[in-house]
């Protein structure tokens, strides 16, 4: 713990500033696109998020750090430089790393948003609610989001498990002083202790999301919360 306990912290946050960014994003994407059926926007935010999904993520972050660290505008850090310093002290260095992790995670949870939303759309109570006369915001967001939230929270929580993979792969990229530079060393000189502990932890990760996304499905889907009551 006094060797990786610090870069473990420093990863959780990542994970947490990543989720932060990504999912209401992806709600909110999955639900204009889902509201504009078949239009030109749901087929250009189809096409790129099937774009983004697909790149792997040292491309998406070569091209931040091109875009906005290096070559065209020098707004951000390209690289995280904290130290002994904690990543919420600094967090205009984690705004790149947060963004590559986050993109690929938006384009899947949007798609899968959108799908979920317009099999929910089509539903008997969602066309008596627009002929009680009901706006449609509020078809979508009392209606039928929490009806499509179920399909939502596994992706979710699969997305969450993908971020503690990728989290490897981003923090080599930036120099973030996180789990993946711990891990990585700590497969050059085969130290199992720490590989053993480091692999607990992402494996923790995984099932608490899991569990928290099952709990969340039942809360939030009233079918599910009155056939347990």
């Amino acid at each position: 713990l006094d060797y990786i306990g610090s870069r473990v912290t420093n990863s959780l946050f990542l994970l947490l500033c990543a989720s932060a960014v990504s999912i209401p994003i992806s709600l909110f994407l999955g639900a204009a696109q889902a509201a504009r059926r078949d239009s030109s926007f749901d087929s250009a935010a189809s096409f790129g998020g099937l774009a983004l999904a697909s790149a792997p993520e040292f491309v998406i972050g070569i091209a931040l750090v091109l875009q906005f660290a290096t070559i065209v505008w020098n707004l951000l850090p390209a690289v995280t430089q904290l130290g002994t310093d904690r990543p919420w002290e600094h967090m205009d260095q984690m705004v790149l790393p947060t963004v590559t992790l986050a993109i690929g995670a938006i384009a899947y949870m949007s798609r899968v948003t959108r799908a979920s939303l317009i099999e929910v759309l089509e539903s008997d109570y969602i066309e008596m609610a627009r002929l009680k006369g009901a706006p449609e915001r509020t078809v979508m967001w009392r209606h039928a989001m929490p009806n499509a939230l179920g399909p939502v929270f596994q992706v979710i929580a699969i997305n969450v498990a993908y971020f503690a993979a990728g989290v490897i792969i981003v923090e080599y990229l930036f120099n973030y002083p996180g789990i993946g530079g711990a891990l990585q060393a700590a497969v050059r000189v085969r130290d199992i202790p720490v590989i053993q502990f480091l692999v607990m932890v992402l494996a923790a990760v995984y099932v608490v999301t899991n569990l928290l996304a099952d709990i969340a499905t039942i809360l939030v889907t009233p079918r599910l919360r009155t056939s347990l009551t």
